[in-house]
Parts: C-alpha cells; sequence; structure tokens
C-alpha cells in the first residue's frame, strides 16, 4: 500500500512539474526567460527571469519586441535611441504623429529623441548621433523616467524619503533630487550587495531592466 502511494505521489509530482513547465513556457513567450538550475541536491529547478512579467507585457503592447529568432535577450544592453524611442513611444500612449515632428536626426530615433527634448526629458543636443548609438547607463535611464513622470505625466517631484544608494555620492544635486524622486516610485530596482542598496549609475542598462522600469510608469 505504501509503495501505490509512493509510486501515485512520484506520477503526481512529475506531471505537476511538465504542467509548469508548460505554463511558465507559453506564460512568458519567450524561451530564453525560463531556464533550469540545480538544487543543492542535485534536482532540476525551474527558474523564471525576475522581469518575465513585464518583458511579457512590454511585448504585448508593442513597447519592445523580441528578436526574429524567437528569443528576448534580456541581458542584452539597450542603446540610448532604443530606451529613449521606448520611453517616448509610451509617454505619448504611442498616439502621436511621429512622422510629422521635425528632427535634425537623420535616423528612425529622430523623432523621439527630438520629443525628448521638447518635453526636457534630455537637454537639447545632449547626445550626438554617435551618442546615441552607445549603451545607456542605469543613472541616464532613471534621470529619464523621473524627468518623464514629472514633465510629461504631471505627477509632482517627490523629495520625502531618503536616499537609500550608497554609491552616489558623485552626483551633483540635482540628479540626487531626481534619483530620490525615482527611488521613492521604485522606477528602476537597486542593486542589493550584501546590507547596502547600490544604484551602480554607470553600468549599463540590460534589455530586462528596461521592461522592468518603462512598465513601473506605463
Amino acid at each position: 500500500m505504501k509503495k501505490n502511494f509512493v509510486s501515485i505521489l512520484l506520477i503526481f509530482t512529475l506531471l505537476f512539474s511538465m504542467c509548469t513547465v508548460a505554463y511558465a513556457e507559453n506564460e512568458y513567450k519567450y524561451p530564453d526567460l525560463v531556464w533550469y538550475t540545480r538544487d543543492k541536491h542535485g534536482r532540476e529547478v525551474l527558474t523564471v527571469h525576475y522581469a518575465a512579467r513585464e518583458i511579457t507585457q512590454a511585448t504585448n503592447i508593442g513597447v519592445m519586441d523580441g528578436y526574429p529568432d524567437g528569443t528576448f535577450r534580456p541581458n542584452e544592453p539597450v542603446k540610448r535611441s532604443e530606451f529613449i524611442k521606448m520611453l517616448i513611444g509610451l509617454a505619448t500612449n504611442r498616439s502621436f504623429d511621429f512622422e510629422s515632428v521635425n528632427t535634425q536626426y537623420s535616423e528612425w530615433y529622430g523623432p523621439y529623441v527630438t520629443i525628448a527634448e521638447m518635453q526636457g526629458v534630455i537637454s537639447k543636443n545632449q547626445y550626438s548621433e554617435d551618442d546615441l548609438q552607445q549603451p545607456i547607463t542605469r543613472l541616464e535611464t532613471i534621470l529619464m523616467l523621473a524627468k518623464t513622470q514629472i514633465l510629461m505625466k504631471g505627477i509632482p517631484q517627490n523629495q520625502l524619503g531618503k536616499l537609500v544608494y550608497t554609491d552616489i555620492d558623485d552626483l551633483t544635486q540635482e540628479e540626487k533630487d531626481l534619483v530620490l524622486h525615482a527611488a521613492q516610485y521604485d522606477l528602476l530596482e537597486g542593486m542589493k550587495d550584501g546590507s547596502v542598496t547600490l544604484l551602480k549609475p554607470d553600468s549599463n542598462l540590460t534589455r530586462g531592466e528596461a521592461a522592468a522600469a518603462l512598465m513601473r510608469i506605463y
């Protein structure tokens, strides 16, 4: 009797595991958002990327796209031009006639960068065309997110609370004020290092981080 019970339990566990994998792969759309690791006993454990839900949401509403091979590549860096396009597209609900924008930029991102300049999300001529093709940093990202929320969405700048990041001493006061606002609204997730929280301002933003951040102002 006990042996039969154990067999039934093993079969149930296997079926549950198979259903969980199928559900996760179907729910999260991209195969590289779900993978296996092994626990300390050597058993396979299903692992899901921390931003899988936001990535799926961002791609479902057309803010971001996967790659032609069916992957999303959440750990790849995001270019400044790509992030500005996604951010401005989201902030305007993609209902703006971007083709009507007169822009000095020659590439596809021109209208989005010009609107970002007009709205004060970035300074005019802050980036050259070569700069726009380089990866965006986490500091640049958090400043753009805060300015978009304040200037384009009309949310009053929040200066309450305290800065939790321990690696921002070199920032200007204006940058610290915007980082504080973003931190209060949890616009960009900090990185834990033991008992401290880091912004890592000079690190490049990943595609997974971009999806999570954009969905927080959606």
